[in-house]
Protein backbone atom coordinates (compact mmCIF):
# COMPACT_ATOMS: atom_id res chain seq x y z
CA UNK A 1 0.00 0.00 0.00
CA UNK A 2 2.87 2.40 0.80
CA UNK A 3 4.11 2.24 -2.80
CA UNK A 4 0.61 2.96 -4.15
CA UNK A 5 0.20 5.96 -1.85
CA UNK A 6 3.65 7.33 -2.70
CA UNK A 7 3.10 7.09 -6.46
CA UNK A 8 -0.35 8.69 -6.15
CA UNK A 9 1.07 11.50 -4.02
CA UNK A 10 3.79 12.13 -6.59
CA UNK A 11 1.16 12.33 -9.33
CA UNK A 12 -0.79 14.83 -7.25
CA UNK A 13 2.27 17.06 -6.77
CA UNK A 14 3.12 17.01 -10.48
CA UNK A 15 -0.46 17.91 -11.43
CA UNK A 16 -0.45 20.79 -8.95
CA UNK A 17 2.82 22.11 -10.43
CA UNK A 18 1.13 22.00 -13.83
CA UNK A 19 -1.78 23.97 -12.29
CA UNK A 20 -4.21 21.08 -12.75
CA UNK A 21 -6.87 20.23 -10.19
CA UNK A 22 -5.45 16.78 -9.35
CA UNK A 23 -8.93 15.73 -8.24
CA UNK A 24 -9.24 12.22 -9.72
CA UNK A 25 -6.03 10.93 -11.39
CA UNK A 26 -4.07 10.22 -8.17
CA UNK A 27 -6.99 8.15 -6.91
CA UNK A 28 -7.28 6.30 -10.22
CA UNK A 29 -3.60 5.42 -10.07
CA UNK A 30 -3.85 4.22 -6.46
CA UNK A 31 -6.89 2.06 -7.22
CA UNK A 32 -5.10 0.45 -10.14
CA UNK A 33 -2.17 -0.43 -7.89
CA UNK A 34 -4.29 -1.59 -4.92
CA UNK A 35 -7.99 -2.17 -5.52
CA UNK A 36 -9.09 -1.95 -1.87
CA UNK A 37 -6.83 0.94 -0.90
CA UNK A 38 -9.82 3.09 0.12
CA UNK A 39 -10.65 0.60 2.87
CA UNK A 40 -7.20 1.03 4.40
CA UNK A 41 -7.12 4.82 3.93
CA UNK A 42 -10.52 5.32 5.60
CA UNK A 43 -9.93 2.91 8.47
CA UNK A 44 -10.28 4.73 11.80
CA UNK A 45 -11.59 7.94 10.22
CA UNK A 46 -15.00 9.34 11.21
CA UNK A 47 -16.67 9.58 7.81
CA UNK A 48 -19.71 11.75 7.10
CA UNK A 49 -21.14 10.97 3.67
CA UNK A 50 -23.70 12.99 1.69
CA UNK A 51 -25.59 11.69 -1.33
CA UNK A 52 -28.81 12.31 -3.25
CA UNK A 53 -29.87 13.91 -6.52
CA UNK A 54 -29.90 17.62 -5.66
CA UNK A 55 -28.13 19.57 -2.92
CA UNK A 56 -25.12 17.31 -2.23
CA UNK A 57 -22.43 19.92 -2.74
CA UNK A 58 -24.23 22.75 -0.94
CA UNK A 59 -25.19 20.50 1.99
CA UNK A 60 -21.60 19.26 2.26
CA UNK A 61 -20.25 22.81 2.31
CA UNK A 62 -22.77 23.74 5.01
CA UNK A 63 -21.64 20.80 7.14
CA UNK A 64 -18.06 21.82 6.48
CA UNK A 65 -18.76 25.31 7.79
CA UNK A 66 -20.08 23.78 11.03
CA UNK A 67 -17.03 21.53 11.40
CA UNK A 68 -14.77 24.53 10.84
CA UNK A 69 -16.70 26.65 13.37
CA UNK A 70 -16.43 23.77 15.87
CA UNK A 71 -12.67 23.55 15.42
CA UNK A 72 -12.82 19.96 14.17
CA UNK A 73 -9.95 18.36 12.28
CA UNK A 74 -11.44 17.36 8.91
CA UNK A 75 -11.04 17.23 5.15
CA UNK A 76 -13.57 17.04 2.33
CA UNK A 77 -13.63 16.36 -1.41
CA UNK A 78 -14.57 20.00 -2.01
CA UNK A 79 -13.89 19.86 -5.75
CA UNK A 80 -17.08 17.86 -6.21
CA UNK A 81 -15.11 14.86 -7.57
CA UNK A 82 -17.59 12.46 -6.02
CA UNK A 83 -16.87 9.14 -7.74
CA UNK A 84 -14.57 6.56 -6.15
CA UNK A 85 -11.50 8.00 -7.93
CA UNK A 86 -12.09 11.51 -6.58
CA UNK A 87 -12.91 10.25 -3.09
CA UNK A 88 -9.77 8.09 -3.03
CA UNK A 89 -7.73 11.12 -4.17
CA UNK A 90 -9.05 13.16 -1.23
CA UNK A 91 -8.00 10.46 1.25
CA UNK A 92 -4.54 10.14 -0.33
CA UNK A 93 -3.93 13.91 -0.20
CA UNK A 94 -4.85 13.92 3.50
CA UNK A 95 -2.88 10.82 4.49
CA UNK A 96 0.74 10.13 5.31
CA UNK A 97 2.79 7.95 2.96
CA UNK A 98 1.92 5.07 5.30
CA UNK A 99 -1.79 5.58 4.53
CA UNK A 100 -2.71 7.01 7.94
CA UNK A 101 -5.22 9.87 7.71
CA UNK A 102 -4.06 13.16 9.23
CA UNK A 103 -7.60 14.30 10.06
CA UNK A 104 -10.24 13.06 12.49
CA UNK A 105 -13.21 13.56 10.16
CA UNK A 106 -13.73 12.98 6.44
CA UNK A 107 -16.65 14.84 4.87
CA UNK A 108 -17.46 13.07 1.61
CA UNK A 109 -19.90 14.05 -1.12
CA UNK A 110 -20.73 10.85 -2.99
CA UNK A 111 -22.48 10.32 -6.31
CA UNK A 112 -25.66 8.28 -5.93
CA UNK A 113 -24.57 5.51 -8.30
CA UNK A 114 -21.01 5.47 -6.96
CA UNK A 115 -22.29 4.89 -3.40
CA UNK A 116 -22.79 1.18 -4.13
CA UNK A 117 -19.07 0.77 -4.75
CA UNK A 118 -17.68 3.34 -2.31
CA UNK A 119 -19.69 1.85 0.56
CA UNK A 120 -17.88 -1.48 0.13
CA UNK A 121 -14.70 0.22 1.38
CA UNK A 122 -15.90 3.01 3.67
CA UNK A 123 -17.86 2.42 6.86
CA UNK A 124 -19.44 5.86 7.30
CA UNK A 125 -20.75 7.07 10.65
CA UNK A 126 -23.45 9.25 9.06
CA UNK A 127 -25.10 9.15 5.62
CA UNK A 128 -27.24 12.16 4.67
CA UNK A 129 -29.64 11.47 1.78
CA UNK A 130 -30.99 14.74 0.38
CA UNK A 131 -33.64 13.62 -2.12
CA UNK A 132 -34.22 11.43 -5.18
CA UNK A 133 -35.31 13.10 -8.42
CA UNK A 134 -35.17 12.05 -12.06
CA UNK A 135 -31.72 12.98 -13.33
CA UNK A 136 -29.62 12.00 -16.37
CA UNK A 137 -31.84 9.20 -17.65
CA UNK A 138 -29.09 7.89 -19.93
CA UNK A 139 -26.87 7.35 -16.87
CA UNK A 140 -29.11 6.82 -13.83
CA UNK A 141 -32.28 5.47 -15.41
CA UNK A 142 -35.52 6.11 -13.56
CA UNK A 143 -35.74 7.16 -9.91
CA UNK A 144 -36.22 3.54 -8.83
CA UNK A 145 -32.69 2.76 -10.05
CA UNK A 146 -31.22 5.72 -8.17
CA UNK A 147 -33.05 4.78 -4.98
CA UNK A 148 -31.90 1.15 -5.34
CA UNK A 149 -28.27 2.29 -5.60
CA UNK A 150 -28.57 4.42 -2.45
CA UNK A 151 -30.33 1.60 -0.62
CA UNK A 152 -27.53 -0.82 -1.51
CA UNK A 153 -24.99 1.69 -0.23
CA UNK A 154 -26.83 2.04 3.08
CA UNK A 155 -27.13 -1.75 3.40
CA UNK A 156 -23.37 -2.03 2.91
CA UNK A 157 -22.92 0.24 5.96
CA UNK A 158 -25.23 -1.28 8.61
CA UNK A 159 -23.62 0.71 11.44
CA UNK A 160 -24.21 4.00 9.63
CA UNK A 161 -26.77 6.51 10.99
CA UNK A 162 -29.06 7.70 8.18
CA UNK A 163 -30.31 11.29 7.91
CA UNK A 164 -33.33 11.22 5.59
CA UNK A 165 -35.49 13.85 3.94
CA UNK A 166 -38.89 13.00 5.48
CA UNK A 167 -40.74 15.01 2.81
CA UNK A 168 -39.55 12.81 -0.06
CA UNK A 169 -41.47 9.51 -0.24
CA UNK A 170 -38.53 7.91 -2.04
CA UNK A 171 -35.83 9.01 0.38
CA UNK A 172 -37.91 8.36 3.48
CA UNK A 173 -38.55 4.76 2.36
CA UNK A 174 -34.97 4.02 3.48
CA UNK A 175 -36.28 4.26 7.04
CA UNK A 176 -37.41 0.65 6.55
CA UNK A 177 -33.75 -0.43 6.72
CA UNK A 178 -32.40 -1.62 10.09
CA UNK A 179 -30.04 1.37 10.32
CA UNK A 180 -30.61 3.98 13.00
CA UNK A 181 -32.08 7.08 11.35
CA UNK A 182 -33.17 10.69 11.84
CA UNK A 183 -35.41 12.76 9.59
CA UNK A 184 -35.64 16.37 8.47
CA UNK A 185 -38.14 18.42 6.48
CA UNK A 186 -40.23 21.54 6.05
CA UNK A 187 -43.54 21.75 7.91
CA UNK A 188 -44.91 24.52 5.68
CA UNK A 189 -47.28 24.19 2.65
CA UNK A 190 -45.21 26.23 0.20
CA UNK A 191 -46.80 24.93 -3.03
CA UNK A 192 -43.77 25.81 -5.19
CA UNK A 193 -44.82 23.59 -8.10
CA UNK A 194 -42.78 21.15 -10.13
CA UNK A 195 -43.74 17.74 -11.46
CA UNK A 196 -43.64 14.78 -9.12
CA UNK A 197 -41.14 12.05 -9.96
CA UNK A 198 -43.08 9.44 -8.01
CA UNK A 199 -46.88 9.27 -7.88
CA UNK A 200 -47.40 5.77 -6.52
CA UNK A 201 -46.53 4.22 -3.19
CA UNK A 202 -43.16 2.51 -3.23
CA UNK A 203 -44.52 -0.31 -1.05
CA UNK A 204 -48.00 -1.06 -2.44
CA UNK A 205 -48.21 0.98 -5.70
CA UNK A 206 -51.36 2.86 -4.66
CA UNK A 207 -51.46 6.59 -5.50
CA UNK A 208 -50.06 8.99 -2.92
CA UNK A 209 -52.28 11.62 -1.33
CA UNK A 210 -50.95 14.86 0.17
CA UNK A 211 -51.90 17.08 3.07
CA UNK A 212 -49.66 19.71 1.43
CA UNK A 213 -46.66 20.01 -0.88
CA UNK A 214 -43.49 22.08 -0.85
CA UNK A 215 -42.38 21.25 -4.41
CA UNK A 216 -42.34 18.29 -6.82
CA UNK A 217 -43.12 15.15 -4.76
CA UNK A 218 -41.91 16.69 -1.50
CA UNK A 219 -44.46 17.34 1.22
CA UNK A 220 -46.97 15.73 3.55
CA UNK A 221 -47.52 12.50 1.59
CA UNK A 222 -49.50 9.47 2.72
CA UNK A 223 -50.81 6.22 1.26
CA UNK A 224 -54.41 5.35 2.14
CA UNK A 225 -53.91 1.70 1.25
CA UNK A 226 -50.84 0.57 3.24
CA UNK A 227 -50.38 3.44 5.67
CA UNK A 228 -46.93 4.54 4.51
CA UNK A 229 -46.70 8.26 5.26
CA UNK A 230 -44.46 11.17 6.10
CA UNK A 231 -43.20 11.20 9.65
CA UNK A 232 -43.11 14.45 11.62
CA UNK A 233 -39.40 15.25 11.19
CA UNK A 234 -36.86 15.24 14.01
CA UNK A 235 -35.33 18.38 12.48
CA UNK A 236 -37.68 20.82 10.77
CA UNK A 237 -38.28 24.31 9.44
CA UNK A 238 -41.59 25.32 11.04
CA UNK A 239 -41.93 28.90 9.74
CA UNK A 240 -40.24 31.07 7.13
CA UNK A 241 -39.97 34.51 8.71
CA UNK A 242 -38.28 36.42 5.90
CA UNK A 243 -36.78 35.73 2.48
CA UNK A 244 -34.60 37.64 0.05
CA UNK A 245 -32.44 37.04 -3.00
CA UNK A 246 -29.49 35.99 -0.84
CA UNK A 247 -30.94 34.88 2.50
CA UNK A 248 -33.80 33.25 4.37
CA UNK A 249 -34.76 33.64 8.02
CA UNK A 250 -36.34 30.45 9.35
CA UNK A 251 -37.79 29.26 12.67
CA UNK A 252 -36.46 25.75 13.23
CA UNK A 253 -37.00 22.84 15.58
CA UNK A 254 -33.86 20.75 15.96
CA UNK A 255 -34.92 17.60 17.76
CA UNK A 256 -36.81 19.60 20.39
CA UNK A 257 -34.56 22.68 20.47
CA UNK A 258 -35.97 25.81 18.85
CA UNK A 259 -33.99 28.57 17.18
CA UNK A 260 -34.12 31.16 14.39
CA UNK A 261 -31.64 30.47 11.60
CA UNK A 262 -30.54 33.12 9.16
CA UNK A 263 -29.44 31.15 6.10
CA UNK A 264 -26.97 33.01 3.93
CA UNK A 265 -28.57 31.77 0.68
CA UNK A 266 -31.96 32.27 -0.95
CA UNK A 267 -34.29 29.58 -2.31
CA UNK A 268 -36.54 26.95 -0.73
CA UNK A 269 -34.15 24.15 -1.72
CA UNK A 270 -31.46 25.79 0.41
CA UNK A 271 -33.78 25.68 3.42
CA UNK A 272 -33.87 21.90 2.90
CA UNK A 273 -30.07 21.82 2.53
CA UNK A 274 -29.55 23.84 5.71
CA UNK A 275 -31.92 21.74 7.83
CA UNK A 276 -30.28 18.54 6.59
CA UNK A 277 -26.83 19.94 7.35
CA UNK A 278 -28.00 21.14 10.79
CA UNK A 279 -29.30 17.63 11.49
CA UNK A 280 -25.89 16.10 10.70
CA UNK A 281 -24.06 18.66 12.83
CA UNK A 282 -26.52 18.22 15.71
CA UNK A 283 -25.98 14.46 15.67
CA UNK A 284 -22.24 15.18 15.93
CA UNK A 285 -22.94 17.23 19.07
CA UNK A 286 -22.57 20.74 17.60
CA UNK A 287 -24.06 23.41 19.85
CA UNK A 288 -26.85 25.75 18.68
CA UNK A 289 -24.72 28.89 18.59
CA UNK A 290 -22.20 27.23 16.29
CA UNK A 291 -25.01 26.01 14.04
CA UNK A 292 -26.48 29.51 13.82
CA UNK A 293 -23.09 31.07 13.03
CA UNK A 294 -22.14 28.50 10.41
CA UNK A 295 -25.37 28.92 8.40
CA UNK A 296 -25.24 32.70 8.75
CA UNK A 297 -21.68 32.92 7.38
CA UNK A 298 -21.86 30.19 4.71
CA UNK A 299 -21.41 31.80 1.29
CA UNK A 300 -22.33 29.04 -1.16
CA UNK A 301 -20.62 26.27 -3.09
CA UNK A 302 -18.93 26.80 -6.44
CA UNK A 303 -21.43 27.37 -9.25
CA UNK A 304 -24.39 26.90 -6.90
CA UNK A 305 -25.93 30.33 -6.30
CA UNK A 306 -22.42 31.77 -6.51
CA UNK A 307 -21.91 35.52 -6.91
CA UNK A 308 -19.26 37.15 -9.12
CA UNK A 309 -19.75 40.87 -8.59
CA UNK A 310 -23.32 41.49 -9.76
CA UNK A 311 -23.31 38.27 -11.81
CA UNK A 312 -24.94 35.21 -10.27
CA UNK A 313 -24.39 31.59 -11.36
CA UNK A 314 -27.05 28.95 -10.63
CA UNK A 315 -26.30 25.34 -11.64
CA UNK A 316 -29.21 23.22 -12.94
CA UNK A 317 -29.19 19.59 -14.01
CA UNK A 318 -32.70 18.15 -13.82
CA UNK A 319 -36.38 19.21 -13.99
CA UNK A 320 -36.89 19.60 -10.23
CA UNK A 321 -33.84 21.80 -9.77
CA UNK A 322 -34.59 23.81 -12.92
CA UNK A 323 -38.15 24.53 -11.81
CA UNK A 324 -37.09 25.71 -8.36
CA UNK A 325 -34.30 27.84 -9.82
CA UNK A 326 -36.89 29.59 -11.98
CA UNK A 327 -39.07 30.11 -8.89
CA UNK A 328 -36.09 31.64 -7.12
CA UNK A 329 -35.19 34.16 -9.85
CA UNK A 330 -38.79 35.17 -10.62
CA UNK A 331 -38.84 38.24 -8.33
CA UNK A 332 -35.28 39.35 -9.19
CA UNK A 333 -34.44 42.34 -11.40
CA UNK A 334 -32.26 40.86 -14.14
CA UNK A 335 -30.65 42.63 -17.05
CA UNK A 336 -29.30 39.51 -18.80
CA UNK A 337 -30.58 35.97 -18.19
CA UNK A 338 -28.33 33.38 -19.87
CA UNK A 339 -29.29 29.69 -20.14
CA UNK A 340 -26.27 27.49 -21.00
CA UNK A 341 -27.17 23.93 -22.04
CA UNK A 342 -24.57 21.22 -22.76
CA UNK A 343 -25.01 17.50 -23.43
CA UNK A 344 -21.59 16.20 -22.45
CA UNK A 345 -21.21 12.96 -20.50
CA UNK A 346 -21.28 14.68 -17.09
CA UNK A 347 -24.49 16.52 -18.06
CA UNK A 348 -26.32 13.57 -19.54
CA UNK A 349 -26.57 13.27 -23.32
CA UNK A 350 -30.39 13.30 -23.22
CA UNK A 351 -31.54 16.92 -22.85
CA UNK A 352 -35.26 16.15 -23.05
CA UNK A 353 -35.47 16.93 -19.31
CA UNK A 354 -35.69 20.65 -20.09
CA UNK A 355 -39.24 20.03 -21.34
CA UNK A 356 -40.29 18.65 -17.95
CA UNK A 357 -39.30 21.80 -16.04
CA UNK A 358 -41.75 24.63 -15.38
CA UNK A 359 -40.12 27.69 -16.96
CA UNK A 360 -41.80 30.93 -15.98
CA UNK A 361 -39.56 33.96 -16.25
CA UNK A 362 -40.36 36.98 -14.11
CA UNK A 363 -41.44 40.34 -15.48
CA UNK A 364 -38.19 42.07 -14.45
CA UNK A 365 -35.95 40.35 -17.03
CA UNK A 366 -34.69 42.57 -19.86
CA UNK A 367 -32.77 40.17 -22.13
CA UNK A 368 -32.87 36.37 -22.49
CA UNK A 369 -30.08 34.35 -24.09
CA UNK A 370 -29.31 30.71 -24.95
CA UNK A 371 -25.71 29.45 -25.11
CA UNK A 372 -23.87 26.14 -25.08
CA UNK A 373 -23.58 22.98 -27.16
CA UNK A 374 -27.37 22.62 -27.25
CA UNK A 375 -28.24 26.31 -27.39
CA UNK A 376 -30.71 25.62 -30.20
CA UNK A 377 -32.66 23.16 -28.04
CA UNK A 378 -32.72 25.66 -25.18
CA UNK A 379 -33.86 28.47 -27.46
CA UNK A 380 -36.66 26.26 -28.85
CA UNK A 381 -37.79 25.32 -25.32
CA UNK A 382 -37.96 29.02 -24.38
CA UNK A 383 -39.88 29.88 -27.57
CA UNK A 384 -42.53 27.31 -26.65
CA UNK A 385 -42.96 29.18 -23.36
CA UNK A 386 -43.54 32.39 -25.29
CA UNK A 387 -40.10 34.00 -24.95
CA UNK A 388 -37.78 35.28 -27.68
CA UNK A 389 -34.21 34.39 -26.69
CA UNK A 390 -31.07 35.47 -28.51
CA UNK A 391 -28.53 32.74 -29.25
CA UNK A 392 -24.94 33.47 -28.14
CA UNK A 393 -22.50 32.08 -30.70
CA UNK A 394 -19.09 32.72 -29.12
CA UNK A 395 -17.29 33.01 -25.79
CA UNK A 396 -16.36 36.59 -26.65
CA UNK A 397 -20.03 37.49 -26.92
CA UNK A 398 -20.76 35.69 -23.65
CA UNK A 399 -17.93 37.53 -21.85
CA UNK A 400 -19.16 40.90 -23.14
CA UNK A 401 -22.68 40.24 -21.88
CA UNK A 402 -21.45 39.14 -18.43
CA UNK A 403 -19.60 42.46 -18.11
CA UNK A 404 -23.00 44.12 -17.72
CA UNK A 405 -24.75 44.61 -14.37
CA UNK A 406 -27.37 42.18 -12.97
CA UNK A 407 -26.58 39.11 -15.07
CA UNK A 408 -27.80 35.63 -14.11
CA UNK A 409 -26.23 32.52 -15.67
CA UNK A 410 -28.10 29.19 -15.49
CA UNK A 411 -25.68 26.50 -16.75
CA UNK A 412 -25.58 22.73 -16.75
CA UNK A 413 -22.59 21.08 -15.05
CA UNK A 414 -19.95 21.05 -17.80
CA UNK A 415 -21.02 24.54 -18.89
CA UNK A 416 -20.51 25.76 -15.33
CA UNK A 417 -17.07 24.13 -15.17
CA UNK A 418 -16.08 25.75 -18.49
CA UNK A 419 -17.39 29.24 -17.69
CA UNK A 420 -16.57 29.58 -13.99
CA UNK A 421 -12.75 29.88 -14.41
CA UNK A 422 -13.17 33.11 -16.42
CA UNK A 423 -15.43 34.64 -13.78
CA UNK A 424 -13.28 33.32 -10.90
CA UNK A 425 -10.15 34.89 -12.38
CA UNK A 426 -11.93 38.15 -13.15
CA UNK A 427 -13.28 38.48 -9.61
CA UNK A 428 -10.24 36.90 -7.90
CA UNK A 429 -12.05 33.87 -6.48
CA UNK A 430 -10.53 30.48 -5.73
CA UNK A 431 -10.39 27.66 -8.24
CA UNK A 432 -13.20 25.12 -7.79
CA UNK A 433 -11.03 22.59 -5.96
CA UNK A 434 -9.85 25.05 -3.30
Amino acid sequence: MIIAVMIAKMAEKVLKILKKGATTLPGRIALLLKRNILYHLSNGVKVIMITGTNGKTTSARMVEEGLKESGKSYFMNRSGANLITGITTSFIVNSTIFGRCKKEYALIECDENALKKVSLYIDAEILLVTNVFRDQLDRYGEVSSTLSAIKTGAENMPNCTLVLNADDPLTYSLSALPNRYYTYGINIPLQMGGRSDTDYCIFCKSPYKYNYKTYSQLGGFYCENCGYKRKNPDFSADAILETGADFSSVFVNLNGHNSIFKINLGGVYNIYNSIGAAAVLSILGTDMKTLENSLKTFSGAFGRMENFGSTKMLLVKNPAGFTQTMNYIKPLKINNLIFVLNDNAADGCDVSWIWDADIEIGENVENIYAFGVRSGDMALRLKYEGYEPNVITSYEEFYAITDEENTVIIPTYTAMMALRPYLAQKYKKDEFWK
